[in-house]
């Protein structure tokens, strides 16, 4: 009987001495576009603007497993907007900005940087009709 005892106390104190990885600590941040009021299509990552159209509105869900740190937003390479304080949503973050002045193809990016320094950089191309 000592014998069942010292074994389950053993099997207990090896088991919960074990270190315990965080599953979402795996996963990158997740950036998504979207055109309309939500996420409709992973895969959408260009428009082209009509005629004479020269403003339109990036929206994008940034989301994080291990909280978000900074959400960066550039136009060809320069950075617009740079948002560092998420502490009121941590988890997920809506982009919205307005583009102005669109005459030729634009490329816009948005990263994403956790918690844990992992980074993803999602690319949006507006293209203008001629």
């Amino acid at each position: 009987m000592k014998g069942r005892w010292l074994f389950f106390i053993l099997a207990l104190l090896t088991f919960s001495s074990c270190k315990k990885d965080d599953f979402y600590d795996k996963f990158a941040p997740e950036i998504l576009f979207y055109e309309k009021s939500k996420v409709e299509n992973a895969d959408f990552v260009s428009i082209t603007l009509g005629s004479g159209v020269s403003e339109w509105t990036v929206k994008a869900r940034v989301s994080a497993p291990s909280k978000l740190k900074q959400v960066r937003l550039s136009r060809n390479g320069s950075v617009l907007e740079t948002y560092d304080d998420l502490s009121l949503t941590p988890h997920v973050f809506d982009l919205e900005y307005r583009l102005q002045g669109i005459t030729a193809e634009t490329a816009v990016e948005v990263t994403a940087v956790d918690m844990n320094n992992k980074s993803t950089t999602r690319r949006f191309t507006v293209k203008v009709q001629p």
